[in-house]
């Protein structure tokens, strides 16, 4: 590269081509140096009555070079020193921060000491809600960034379609408050105003289907990314939404449409892959299902996938590859507690039964002896009782709705909400307090079980789902012996009979979970048996059949178990079930026992404690004839 400069010396008029490198003059009509074969600079100079030496002008050249980058040193030199001050800056900000953070943690540790000491809150509980509200912060955080990043684009698209009046910026501005304050229930019904107001803006209709996925608005959500895709047209992202919300809404044929879609825009993702295994399996189609796993986890290998394809070969009757991929799984994720019973279920089909044994002696092992809500813990039927205000069985119906789309930290917000409007409906606190111990909110659990203990009445059939909350969650929290205190108060002190029996068999898993004399356990489970009423009778019995398995006495586990199954086919009775009878030899009849609880879906025993529970009110008459 050459450049061009002026130099007046001496009034020389001449222009020389001087070499930036070895600084040589040259010709004015050579390219290249003719002592080093480099590109020359050029240097133009003004008329002159003397040609300046050979010397002069390399001299001349080497001052300007030599300034030049002395220059150049300077700055850079500048931009050193400002950067090492900027740096020292932020290491002293850092280490204020480490300071701040560190006094802030030990304040906080002396705090739950404290709390703990008082018997106000324990350590696990006070970690659990502040991580809790960590993540919903985080979360909040997260949409309303979302929202910022697209509101240029929603912006845009309103002016192209016309629809950018005053009142839809007023209200794009509100609903952005909204996000701030996390009130994502009122920044949804927002959001789906402004859609209706430019209903071509495929962005904001995007961004709501999004908010309403996470919400567990699964109609909402459909909705839109239908619309989403009648504007934009196919999308993989949005496919894969559409997808997935189609799917748990039991729209298999559309969701098997869009996800076909979707991976034949991009067969490299995984998402589509795995969903169509999971869609397919769901369908009783075992080898379509195999085919889309095995493609998925060729692109990832995550424990949930291999889950599924071991399930698959399970069910095609491909064992050895089941147990190669249930046991991958495992390896993954060493809690992975259905993988882990599906391997045992696999060992069994291959006649490994002392495998079997040991393995589904593990998941009982995983599996805390508690009371959970997972799957649902309402105990409203289909639809919100009558007696509720209009306002408080709408509340109570959306949360119904995130529930099914288990989305229990949203449904639980809801009934909290719906339990304002009607603070006295005692059916709609006794949901919610069971769904905050689902969900580990304990302190609520605690504080609503304590008001329906104290203002319903004594006879209340909702009584003992207010006592199994409480006692749940005070375990939960890391008060057994608090706990056990008041089981064993509820027990000798009411007069309400499935209270009774539900304390019993609170005070039985109690006992277990401290490792206590199983023969007290014992002892209570079948207290419970006499108190309980008949539709509850398998729990106590079921605990009775597992104290037995424990003891590694099978024959005994057998008798309790298999009272319970006539009362219920319900997953965790038939395993344990196929447990008792595979310890007790009786290999076929623990694989029919283990197939069974196969069939009855994904629901628990302790599911089924929350579904019994309904029908309590009902009970109450008939035990009171």
């Amino acid at each position: 590269m050459t450049t061009r400069r002026a130099n007046r010396k001496n009034g020389s008029n001449g222009t020389v081509v001087l070499c930036q490198a070895c600084g040589t003059p040259n010709p004015v009509n050579l390219e290249q140096c003719r002592r080093c074969g480099l590109r020359l600079l050029v240097i133009s100079a003004a008329q002159t009555d003397r040609v300046p030496s050979e010397e002069d002008q390399f001299f001349e050249a080497q001052e300007d070079l030599e300034e030049n980058i002395l220059e150049r040193l300077t700055k850079l030199e500048d931009g050193l020193r400002n950067l090492s001050e900027a740096i020292a800056a932020s290491a002293g900000n850092l280490a204020q921060l480490e300071h701040n953070l560190t006094v802030t943690h030990a304040g906080v540790q002396t705090l739950t000491a404290v709390l703990e000491q008082q018997g106000i809150v324990s350590r696990s509980e006070m970690l659990e809600d502040w991580e809790r509200a960590a993540d919903e912060e985080l979360h909040s955080k997260a949409l309303v960034k979302r929202f910022s990043d697209r509101t240029r684009r929603i912006l845009s698209q309103a002016i192209h379609s016309g629809n950018d009046s005053s009142e839809f910026r007023r209200r794009l501005e509100t609903l952005n408050s909204t996000l701030i304050r996390a009130d994502l229930g009122g920044g949804l019904a927002q959001m789906t105003d402004l859609a209706c107001l430019t209903p071509v803006n495929d962005e904001l209709w995007s961004l709501l289907g999004e908010t309403a996925f996470e919400m567990g608005e699964l109609d909402v959500a459909a909705s839109a990314f239908e619309k989403v895709l009648a504007l934009r047209g196919p999308h993989v992202e949005s496919l894969i939404y559409l997808g997935t919300v189609a799917s748990d809404l039991g729209n298999w044929d559309r969701a098997e449409q869009v996800l076909t879609t979707a991976r034949d825009l991009d067969p490299t993702a995984f998402l589509p892959n795995f969903s169509l295994g999971a869609l397919a399996g769901m369908k009783g189609q075992p080898e379509e299902a195999v085919r889309h796993l095995e493609t998925a986890i060729g692109l990832d290998r995550i424990p949930q996938a291999l889950f599924l394809l071991g399930a698959n070969f399970l069910e095609l009757g491909r064992t050895g590859l089941a147990i190669d991929h249930f046991k991958e799984a495992v390896t993954l994720a060493p809690d992975f507690e259905d993988a882990l019973y599906q391997l045992g279920v696999a060992y069994l089909r291959r006649g490994w039964s002392q495998k079997a044994l040991e393995t589904f002696r593990n998941v009982l092992r995983l599996d805390p002896r508690r009371l959970r809500y997972q799957e649902t813990v309402r105990l409203f039927t289909q639809a919100p009782p009558e007696d509720l205000p209009s306002e408080a069985a709408l509340l109570a119906g959306r949360a119904g709705a995130a529930l099914a789309a288990e989305r229990q930290d949203y449904a639980f917000e809801l009934f909290s909400q719906a339990v304002s409007v009607a603070p006295a409906h005692p059916q709609l606190r006794a949901t919610t307090a069971l769904l905050a111990a689902a969900i580990g909110r304990n302190r609520a659990a605690v504080r609503h079980a304590h008001r329906l203990l104290h203002q319903d009445r004594a006879d209340s059939p909702f009584l003992a789902a207010a006592v199994a909350a409480l006692l749940e969650s005070l375990r939960r929290a890391g008060h057994a012996a608090t706990a056990r205190r008041f089981a064993l108060q509820f027990f000798a002190q009411s007069n309400n009979l499935p209270v009774r029996g539900m304390a019993a068999y609170e005070f039985t898993l109690i006992i277990l979970d401290l490792d206590e004399d199983p023969t007290i356990a014992r002892e209570m489970a079948r207290e419970a048996l006499e108190f309980m009423p008949r539709e509850l009778l398998h729990f106590p019995l079921a605990a009775l059949g597992a104290i037995a398995i424990e003891a590694e006495r099978f024959r005994e586990a057998l008798r309790y178990l298999e009272q319970a199954t006539e009362s219920t086919k319900a997953p965790d009775i038939m395993r344990l079930l196929g447990i008792a009878r595979l310890g007790a030899g009786d290999r076929d009849g623990a694989r029919k026992a283990l197939e069974a609880s196969g069939e009855n879906g994904p629901s628990n025993l302790h599911t089924d404690l929350i579904g019994r529970l309904q029908s309590l009110s009902g009970l109450l008459e008939e035990l009171k004839g």
